[in-house]
């Protein structure tokens, strides 16, 4: 999960200055951050000489689909409101 959360910030720290939509950025950086996790993991397993099962990797996805949905829902609006807030500093 550590690689994963670097791939996250690194790709949203990337995309910070591109013109596109909150969400597109966040679904851009999951789906980053989630290709890195497979990859990992199929090299950890091929690293120890396991068998690996295409379940695993689905697994792992699919226990994270209820944060990645929350992400959806709350990073578009605390965007928001952040820059919301700098707006109304300045």
């Amino acid at each position: 999960m550590m690689i994963e959360l670097c791939i996250y910030g690194l790709t949203a720290g990337l995309l910070r200055k591109v013109k596109l939509p909150t969400i597109v950025k966040v679904v851009i950086a999951q789906i980053a951050g989630r290709a890195v996790r497979a990859g990992a993991i199929l090299l950890g397993v091929y690293a120890f000489g396991s068998q690996v099962n295409v379940s695993t990797i689905w697994t792992s996805i699919g226990t994270g689909l209820f944060g990645l949905a929350l992400q959806w829902a709350l990073l578009p609006l605390i965007v928001y409101r952040v820059e919301n807030l700098k707006k109304n500093d300045n």
